[in-house]
Formats: structure tokens, C-alpha cells, sequence
């Protein structure tokens, strides 16, 4: 998910990049109750019946598939946030919550700073979009779709002529 907002005030555009979150951490706690119920009533029915070694193999899979369920949640709290000012590009990368916890913060000059796309060498590879900053490279939007990432770079394009004709006022 990409977000833009336009500060006039501020003569600054934030781009925010979010993975797509399809369900909510609510729904994903239903899931892995209703996977637990259905897998422990089963290993007790087979645990009463004499059959006692069903019984660890299930909590180990529901201790697996809630590890991944978090995993794959953990992940789609992910954000970049890049901020386009008159003479700065910043770069902000880290978790979503409240309040947002972002991790690395990079600081470039933008007369220097790059936003480079590069296509995949093959028909099923994704396009990437890359902040050049003289020496240092980051992947800009590595959890976004194929469509986010093609529409990026317009949107960037269209920040920095924003802030380019904000700063000519």
C-alpha cells in the first residue's frame, strides 16, 4: 500500500510504503484458536483411546503454526517512509505501531540522491526501486506488489515537482 501526503507548510512530500495486511491480528487470533481447538480435541481423543504420542507431535504443530502466524504478522507491520524536502531526502525504515517505531533513519542531500528501478532479468522477476545516494544503494518497497512498485517511481517523480515548484514560490 503506498500513501502520499503534501505538506505545503512544511514544503515536503512524505511517501509511506506499507505491505498489504489482508487480515487484521483479530482475525489471525481466531484462526490459530480454532486450528488448536480442532487439533487438541483430536490428540486428546487419541490420547484417551491409548494412543499418547499424538499428543506432543500436536502441540508441536500448534507451536509451529503460531510461530509462523506471528512471523507473517511481524512482517506486515514493515514501513519505509521517505520524506522529499527542498534539500533532503530522508529515509525511514521500520515497524508500524503506536507510536511508529521506525529503526533507520538515513539523511541524503537531494541534489545527489538517486531513485534508480530496475527491471528483472526475467519476465517473472519483479521490478526493484532502488535510493542511489552516491556511494550507499537501498531497496526502496521490497514487500510492495508488482503494481506498487511500477506506479513508485511516477509517484516520486511527481513528489519532487511538487517540492521543486513549492520552493520556486
Amino acid at each position: 500500500m503506498i500513501e502520499t501526503r503534501f505538506d505545503a507548510t512544511a514544503r515536503q512530500v512524505s511517501v509511506i510504503l506499507r505491505p498489504n495486511q489482508p487480515w487484521t491480528w483479530r482475525a489471525n487470533v481466531w484462526l490459530l484458536a480454532a486450528l488448536t481447538t480442532i487439533s487438541l480435541t483430536t490428540a486428546i481423543a487419541f490420547a484417551w483411546v491409548g494412543l499418547w504420542l499424538v499428543l506432543p507431535y500436536s502441540v508441536l504443530e500448534v507451536s509451529v503454526v503460531s510461530f509462523c502466524l506471528w512471523l507473517c504478522v511481524h512482517r506486515g507491520y514493515r514501513q519505509q517512509v521517505i520524506v522529499l524536502a527542498p534539500e533532503t531526502v530522508l529515509l525511514q525504515s521500520g515497524q508500524r505501531s503506536t507510536p511508529p517505531r521506525l529503526s533507520v533513519d538515513r539523511v541524503f542531500n537531494r541534489f545527489f540522491a538517486r531513485f534508480h528501478v530496475e527491471r528483472g532479468r526475467h519476465p517473472w522477476r519483479e521490478p526493484s526501486v532502488h535510493l542511489r545516494c552516491q556511494d550507499e544503494r537501498f531497496e526502496i518497497g521490497a514487500f510492495l506488489s508488482r503494481e506498487e512498485r511500477e506506479s513508485l517511481p511516477g509517484l516520486l517523480r511527481s513528489g519532487i515537482r511538487y517540492v521543486e515548484s513549492r520552493g520556486d514560490q
